[in-house]
């Protein structure tokens, strides 16, 4: 008990104002071998401090290696995150992409090491851009799906590696990440090699398809029982929200913020939001819908358990497929096939 309260006792000189932005990091890629792109900090508790007082410790100067000792300590004492000064963003995401981008050029990594760097990758972009979704990390998320979308075309091997890791993980901010997988692997499925450039070109829609819910509040988002009428039409309006913030990167194409704005319409015109049929709707919109209700059937949520991947694909197929493609949905469960 003496060691864990002298490891927690920080000189002043440690502590930084809360003053200015911050900036909330996972830890799976500081890699033991690497090291403290940035400096590095911890979030003290409220109440180790008087009110008013700063928050936030030093926990990794810049440069520093990251070696294991460091990360059992943090795996001892609970830490599942650390902080960077909002300064420091470009050199952290900087880092996250050569550490990946060196991960996968390693002739001797396995499929299970790259599709683990770069899940855990593009996981850590979409925290960020889900959080803060201006044009800048905009930028900086397509940045990092692009390679992503190059993996799932050409390396089958790892893109069933990418499918299983999505599969585990029931964070909210990874939703995204995970349909975005599923949408990309899908469509090349589907499509095949002749559709291999318009996928690289509009696969950020898929990652990004669920950016407009950054404008629902957090109580509508957590809700746990139904939704009153004016709530359900607050959340009916995130597909055309994303739409509008994906028009702020000159870079997104047109048809990736389509996929946005109509990943919940469906064939029969019944969906939202502009109640679209079948031949008004964009073919990887479609694809895009798909792979949404899998992982919303995948996930834990406030308003359901978590399905396995049979029982999800037996709810789609009993319930919801009428509304789907059928070829398309054979080609999604596919993907599951062992192999």
């Amino acid at each position: 008990m003496l060691k864990r309260k002298e490891e927690l006792t920080t000189t002043l000189a440690q502590i930084v104002p809360v003053q200015q932005g911050w900036i909330s990091i996972g830890l799976s890629l500081l890699h033991a071998e690497q090291y403290a792109p940035c400096d590095l900090y911890r979030k003290v508790s409220a109440h180790l401090w008087r009110v008013g007082e700063p928050e936030y410790v030093l926990f990794a100067g810049k440069g520093l290696p990251f070696g294991r000792d460091i990360q059992s300590k943090l795996s001892f004492f609970g830490i599942q995150s650390l902080y960077i000064r909002e300064k420091d963003a470009q050199l952290y995401y900087d880092y996250v992409q050569k550490v990946t981008q060196a991960i996968l050029h390693d002739p001797v990594s396995t499929p299970e090491r790259k599709a683990g760097a770069v899940y855990d990758c593009c996981r850590e972009i979409m925290r960020k851009v889900y959080d803060d979704p201006r044009a800048p990390f905009l930028r900086l998320a397509e940045e990092v799906i692009t390679p992503t979308v190059d993996l799932i075309i050409a390396d089958d091997p790892t893109t069933k590696c990418l499918i299983k890791l999505a599969g585990y993980d029931n964070n909210t901010y990874t939703h995204c990440t995970n349909v975005g997988i599923f949408g990309i692997a899908l469509a090349r499925s589907y499509y095949g090699e002749k559709a291999e450039k318009e996928i690289r070109k509009l696969g950020a829609g898929f990652f990004l398809h669920d950016l407009g819910k950054c404008k629902i509040p957090l109580e509508i988002i957590n809700k746990p029982g139904p939704l009153t009428t004016e709530e359900r039409a607050i959340v009916q309006q995130h597909p055309l929200e994303g739409f509008e913030i994906l028009k702020k990167s000159p870079t997104i194409c047109e048809e990736a913020r389509l996929v946005a704005a109509q990943h919940h319409e469906r064939d029969d015109g019944k969906g939202y939001s502009s109640g679209l049929v079948r031949v008004e709707i964009h073919p990887y919109a479609r694809i895009c819908r798909l792979a949404d209700i899998y992982e919303a059937l995948t996930s834990d949520r406030s308003y359901h358990r978590r399905r396995s991947t049979f029982e999800a694909l037996k709810i789609m197929k009993e319930d919801l497929v009428s509304d789907l493609d059928h070829e398309l949905y054979n080609h999604f469960v596919r993907l599951f096939a062992p192999g």
